[in-house]
Formats: structure tokens, C-alpha cells, sequence
């Protein structure tokens, strides 16, 4: 359970810090970095190409939460420069918001397990440590 909780904090760091520079060098380089990791670590080259199956998908998910937290700062924008907006208006979208959110995180959570049922113990510390470097 604390594994899951540690990656769903990871993923949401990942989402939340990633903005526009999603495919700046630093990322770029440590896609590269990740992925040479996971082919020498990983020495089953079938479970190799299904982590890395599943970490494409992990970007993929990453880059739908970042375009939907800034089509949510938009729309929060214009509410607020809207006198007029309606309270319910606005609570209508946070609910919106929140309940993408919450299943895009239960989506982040079933990836994470997948990627562990891809690895062994061993390869999974290995590849959990090098993802939360990024974090330091």
C-alpha cells in the first residue's frame, strides 16, 4: 500500500511540475536515461518492451492530466473575471475537475500495478529509485 501511495505522489508531482516543459532536455534526457535502465536492468527482453509499453503510457496519461489542469486554470480564469458567473456554475466545474482527477489517479494506480507485475522485486526497486530521483 505504501508503494502505491509513494508512485500515486510521484505521479502527481510528475503531473503538476511538468507544465509546459514537458519535452524540455532535462525530460527528454531522462526518458533516455529510463529507458536504457529498464533494458539493462530488465534481462527478459518480453518484460523489457512491457514496462516499456506501460511507461509510454504512464507519459501518455501524464500529458492528458497536465492539458487538462491547464484547460481547468483557463476555465477558472474566466470564471473569475466573470462578475456574473454563478456559484453553481463554478461548483459545477470543480466537481467536473475533481472527479477526472480522481480517475485519472485510479488510472495512475492501475499502471503502477501492472508495471510491478512486469518486474520482478528487485528490478521494480531498481526502477522506482531511479524514477524518484527526479524528486530530489
Amino acid at each position: 500500500m505504501i508503494d502505491i501511495l509513494k508512485f500515486s505522489l510521484l505521479a502527481f508531482f510528475v503531473c503538476a511540475t511538468l507544465g509546459c516543459a514537458r519535452e524540455a532536455p532535462d525530460q527528454a534526457q531522462q526518458s533516455v536515461n529510463e529507458v536504457t535502465l529498464v533494458q539493462t536492468t530488465i534481462t527478459d527482453p518480453q518484460r523489457a518492451e512491457r514496462l516499456l509499453a506501460l511507461l509510454d503510457e504512464r507519459d501518455r496519461l501524464i500529458e492528458e492530466n497536465v492539458a487538462m489542469l491547464r484547460q481547468y486554470k483557463r476555465e477558472m480564469k474566466a470564471l473569475n473575471a466573470d462578475f456574473d458567473a454563478q456559484r453553481d456554475v463554478v461548483v459545477e466545474i470543480i466537481d467536473y475537475y475533481n472527479r477526472e482527477r480522481a480517475l485519472k489517479q485510479l488510472r495512475f494506480i492501475d499502471l503502477i500495478a501492472q508495471m510491478k507485475r512486469a518486474t520482478t522485486a528487485e528490478e521494480w526497486a531498481v526502477i522506482a529509485d531511479f524514477q524518484l530521483q527526479g524528486f530530489k
